[in-house]
């Protein structure tokens, strides 16, 4: 079994780990595979359109990534692998269109801080923001990639990503007055089963009798990695890291048990050769994490019978992402325990202050009450209870 003294939702951050550049800026940059020949300087901003500098850098080693905590599995990892410049490029090259592809320094692909997603759509959005250089006006352009992982398509997605595109707009206006605006490419890498079925340009959201009026329409297009349609030889074929196919792989099939046990015997031995990498077991607790945290016991049982024979390394460390997570649901199954026993002591004690002091507490109130979970707010209540003059200061919320 491999000791692991510390594993969270979270990309693991090894030696030799940089932070990312701040918007604008353009910092650390890493192509693709095979393609680490030139780096910005750390000064370059967004619009500058010199020449780029060669140097030779290392690249990071792999599984090298800046540690972004959150308490989504699928944000985890989606963010923990394709936050890394060199993933992204390999992903966004292979889904833009090839004339757009074409069009990018991939070498220069530099990732910028900050989330453009609506908080109320936190749940079902992922996204990531780059800055690269034009091949042929040696312009700095933002390339946007959003991860859709709920269940279903959203419709009006091609509205949604306007939305967010605005705001990175916004922001750049702000950081950069008087500049002009940097051109956006949208993509988006889509989890949803059965495959996308939404419009990816933005005029078909619209009717098609305006006539002159069309003119006024914005318009623009997204891509689409349908991965409920990609099958597993295009995805092994993808100029990707190890455990960025991997991830594309997982993240295709392990909301979904009988798929991925399916389609485990087909990448065991790529498992395997990440757990035997080095610095692989770090990225290979992220993305098995992550099938623990979305199979049931049952399914990760088999998962893990899958792997036993095929790729013993990657399952002794399934076994022990399992075995903590049992242990952190314990613990956290004995502080909401100890939560709710403090919570329901206080709201007896409540009860009794109110009672002696001969307060008429009406239904609505004890519905209030006996839904409040919060102890610092019945401590405040039952503080109060003691000494108010009439009913009303004691849930007083001004």
């Amino acid at each position: 079994m491999i000791p692991l003294s510390s594993i969270q939702d979270t990309a693991v951050p090894l030696a030799g780990c940089r932070a990312g550049p701040r918007f604008g800026s353009g910092a650390t940059n890493h192509g693709r595979a095979k393609q680490h020949e030139h780096r910005l300087p750390a000064t370059l901003p967004l619009a500058d359109t010199r020449p780029l500098p060669p140097s030779v850098p290392a690249p990071p080693p792999a599984g090298c990534y800046p540690p972004y905590v959150t308490r989504n599995p699928n944000d985890a990892l989606f963010k923990a692998v394709f936050q890394h410049p060199e993933n992204a490029a390999a992903e966004l090259e292979h889904i833009l269109r090839p004339e757009l592809a074409a069009a990018i320094e991939w070498p220069t692909l530099a990732l910028q801080p900050g989330s453009y997603v609506n908080a109320q759509l936190a749940d079902r959005h992922s996204d990531l923001l780059f800055s690269a250089r034009a091949k042929a006006s040696g312009q700095r352009v933002l390339v946007y990639l959003l991860f859709e992982h709920q269940s279903s398509h959203e419709p009006a997605m091609a509205l949604r990503l306007l939305e967010y595109m605005v705001a990175i707009w916004d922001r750049f206006s702000g950081d950069h007055p008087g500049q002009v605006l940097p051109v956006i490419l949208p993509a988006v890498l889509a989890q949803v089963p059965g495959g996308w079925k939404a419009a990816t340009r933005f005029s078909d959201l619209f009717s098609r009798d305006h006539g002159p009026l069309a003119g006024s329409i914005p318009d623009f297009s997204y891509a689409v990695d349908n991965l409920a349609r990609a099958a597993d030889p295009d995805l092994r074929r993808r100029p990707l890291a190890n455990h960025a196919r991997l991830a594309l792989w997982i993240l295709r099939d392990a909301r979904d048990a009988a798929a991925l046990l399916r389609s485990t015997p087909t990448w065991a031995a790529s498992l395997e050769a990440l757990a035997q990498a080095p610095g692989g077991p770090g990225a290979l607790t992220v993305l098995l994490r992550y099938i623990a945290r979305v199979c049931d016991d049952l399914h990760l049982s088999e998962f893990r019978a899958t792997l036993e024979m095929q790729a013993p390394t990657a399952e002794s460390l399934t076994m022990t992402i399992a075995e903590q997570l049992h242990a952190e649901g314990l613990a956290k199954g004995k502080a909401e325990g100890l939560a709710r026993g403090e919570a329901e002591g206080l709201v007896k004690a409540l009860h009794a202050v109110l009672n002696a002091r001969s307060f008429s507490v009406s239904e609505s109130l004890q519905i209030r009450i006996q839904a409040c979970v919060d102890s610092n707010t019945l401590q405040l209540w039952l503080t109060r209870a003691a000494t108010a003059s009439k009913l009303e200061d004691v849930f007083d919320e001004t």
